[in-house]
């Protein structure tokens, strides 16, 4: 680093002239170290970090708010227990899904069961419709709190609706002994 005053190089870190005495400011002294190749790779460096947003992201208080954000969609969304509607597990029976027939099997030893279904979002109820030899023998409307009870009966299909304001959504369930498992 070159002293203003006399002329004379002095090092980059010396806080005065070695020859005059002079007291180089932290502006001269950072100017001269931004003009070394050092201060440019540190320039470079700066620069790369905000092109990739990592001075951002690498900060504690971005990472923190970010958590707190996704927290806080994960609980205002419910997405904990996923997106599509489906009957969730029990002790009453086991559930099966034939994902080419887009099925829900339940197989139990009781005769009827309370099937507990997951509905995402804001449902304002459910409907069962149950249908036998394509022909609809009942339709029942439950509210959401309620849980819709299903009679075990291998010719009978089950369509479960999630009603919503614009539209339903629908499962399709039967029930088995578990002994067709075997």
């Amino acid at each position: 680093m070159k002293c203003n005053h006399c002329g004379k190089e002095n090092l980059l870190k010396a806080k005065y002239c070695s020859s005059c005495g002079f007291a180089f400011s932290d502006e001269e002294r950072q100017a001269a170290y931004d003009s070394t190749v050092w201060g440019k790779l540190d320039k470079l460096k700066q620069a790369k970090g905000y092109i990739t947003f990592e001075t951002i992201t690498s900060h504690p208080v971005f990472r923190v708010l970010f958590l707190a954000a996704l927290i806080f969609v994960g609980i205002v969304t419910g997405t904990n227990k996923g997106s599509e509607m489906r009957p969730l597990e029990s002790v009453e029976y086991k559930v099966g899904y034939n994902q080419e027939r887009d099925e829900y099997y339940l197989f139990t030893e009781k005769d009827s069961v309370n099937v507990a279904v997951y509905l995402p979002g804001k449902p304002e109820g459910i409907k069962v419709t149950a249908r036998k030899d394509d022909e609809e023998i009942y339709t029942k409307d439950y509210a959401v709190d309620e849980t819709p009870v299903l009679e075990k009966d291998p010719s009978v299909t089950y369509s479960v609706y999630g009603i919503y304001p614009d539209k339903e959504k629908e499962i399709t369930i039967l029930l088995y002994d578990p002994s067709v498992l075997d």
